[in-house]
């Protein structure tokens, strides 16, 4: 990245509002501040960034989103440019903007606090409905370069809709720095489907995170995807702050070649009468590797919480190796919990089948695949981006 020991003024684009620059300035600070990560770190245990250098990518590309719907937005709904909408409704921006994804839980949070260079604002009032899913695409276009969108994205009470985020490259074997990150205020009653596809270059450094705060009587449906990058990783993270509310975290993932891909997730249950169910699942193929680390986090007060949490991993070589780690962690009795998680290789015997019918081992290899993902993707809360998703995958696996 651009080096971090210059003024804030020549990192960032002029105009914004001063809460903006000085939150900037703060972020810059703990990102100055805080250690690079630590092998006695248990988040950072197994996920090696001492191979990322930051002066290679010396250069800003200005992050650029579109938003696409099939009908006229309705009334009071802003859709908005981050940068302008901080400047246009502080009011709604400054009290939440990275207020979940806190500047100072690490280097890279800080970073994305600091430097965010564009992005999408979302703000749906109180008992608007939206037909049509909206989607936000953010491009880059050159290697060596870095490309950090931040999307925010604000539900009234009782609204409800659909928002897809595709992160695109141009080049396919770009390299770079890039983030994906998105905060998510659900109001009391709301309904809401994200869906992320990180698709960067093969080359490329991700880091993102995506939060969500739930009020009462609230449903989240997220669904992660994970497919670009030479190294991601991705928290994701639900935070159910009032009785009724429902969190449903889904993700699949693709690895091959040596792409290394970490997920750390939190379904934290602040409050009672609560639920949350979070099924990953990921296939890997060739050298490539996969850590997943997910805590269900039941608080002192959260009586009557429902929490599942789950990972699938499907080894397609000898040489591929995925890690899994399901937590829990409970102060409270008068709860149901339940996690698990499997890595295995394709069953030879589903392969023989298959074989014996005819089925060339490439054509069996790739059905099999399409099945372990089938029960996830089939979960994807709108039809344009299960079909978007479905599409990828066949790419990917072809």
């Amino acid at each position: 990245m651009v080096s971090t020991e210059a003024p804030l003024e020549d990192l960032i684009f002029r105009g914004e509002p001063d809460w903006l620059r000085d939150n900037r300035r703060t972020a810059l600070e703990s990102y100055r501040r805080l250690p690079a990560p630590s092998k006695t770190d248990e988040e950072w245990r197994r996920t090696d960034v001492s191979r990322l250098d930051p002066s290679v990518f010396s250069r800003f590309e200005k992050a650029q989103a579109h938003t696409t719907m099939a009908t006229n937005l309705p009334k009071g709904v802003i859709l908005e440019s981050l940068p302008v909408a901080a400047r246009d409704y502080a009011e709604l921006v400054q009290p939440r903007l990275f207020s979940l994804a806190q500047a100072h839980r690490d280097r890279f949070t800080a970073l994305q606090a600091a430097l965010f260079t564009g992005g999408i604002f979302l703000y749906v009032p109180d008992g608007v409905e939206i037909d049509e899913p909206i989607t936000g695409r953010h491009f880059s276009h050159e290697s060596g370069t870095t490309v950090q969108p931040h999307t925010l994205i604000v539900a009234g009470k009782n609204s409800k809709f659909n928002y897809l985020d595709e992160y695109i490259a141009e080049h396919d074997d770009e390299a770079g720095y890039r983030s994906g990150s998105t905060e998510i205020f659900l109001g009391e009653g709301s309904q809401v489907g994200y869906v992320a596809v990180q698709k960067w270059g093969r080359n490329v450094w991700h880091f993102a995170d995506q939060r969500a705060e739930l009020q009462k009587d609230s449903t989240l449906r997220l669904f992660n995807v994970t497919l670009g990058g030479k190294f991601s990783k991705t928290r994701v993270e639900a935070s159910l702050a009032g009785e009724g509310s429902n969190a449903e975290l889904k993700a699949i993932y693709f690895a091959s070649g040596d792409q290394f891909f970490d997920f750390h997730t939190l379904q934290d249950h602040r409050v009672g009468n609560t639920r949350s169910d979070l099924l990953f699942k990921g296939a890997l193929q060739d050298v490539s590797r996969t850590v997943y680390a997910g805590l269900i986090k039941i608080e002192k007060h959260a009586a009557r919480s429902d929490a599942y949490q789950a990972n699938r991993n499907l080894v397609l070589s000898d040489k591929a190796k995925a890690t899994s780690i399901p937590m829990l962690e409970i102060d409270n009795n008068d709860v149901r919990c339940t996690h698990g998680a499997t890595v295995g290789p394709v069953d030879p015997e589903h392969m023989f089948y298959l074989r014996s019918r005819g089925i060339p081992a490439s054509t069996a290899k790739r059905m099999l695949i399409q099945g372990f993902f089938g029960d996830v993707l089939e979960r994807i809360p709108f039809e344009h981006a299960r079909k978007l998703v479905e599409a990828e995958l066949e790419s990917r696996i072809g």
